[in-house]
């Protein structure tokens, strides 16, 4: 029940900040196994390995621990665990919003 009821809310949230961050070019996933692919460019896809590094790591400093992957390291992993709550989504898309607009 909590993937099927947060799982959208954060995948709508993502698909928002595409619309705002252009180093988002792709949002990914099912339930809450989610992803978002950094490009630097998003014709070519080129992927945004240190933009990845450095939106991970302030969202660290804002208190929120995501993981990264894919072959060239510029997924952003989202987890979250099933207590998940709409607060923690809300708190999750507000700190990816802060560290992407910090780059």
């Amino acid at each position: 029940a909590t993937a099927a009821r947060i799982g959208p809310r954060l995948k709508a949230g993502f698909h928002d900040l595409a619309t705002r961050h252009d180093l988002v070019g792709d949002v990914r996933g099912l339930g809450l196994m989610l992803g978002l692919e950094l490009v630097t460019d998003r014709r070519s896809k080129q992927p945004a390995k240190a933009e990845c590094a450095r939106v991970l790591e302030t969202c660290r400093q804002l208190g929120l621990l995501i993981g990264k992957g894919g072959l060239h390291g510029n997924v952003l992993r989202i987890k979250p665990p099933m207590c998940v709550t709409e607060a923690d989504a809300d708190f999750m898309l507000d700190a990816l919003d802060e560290a992407l607009r910090r780059l």
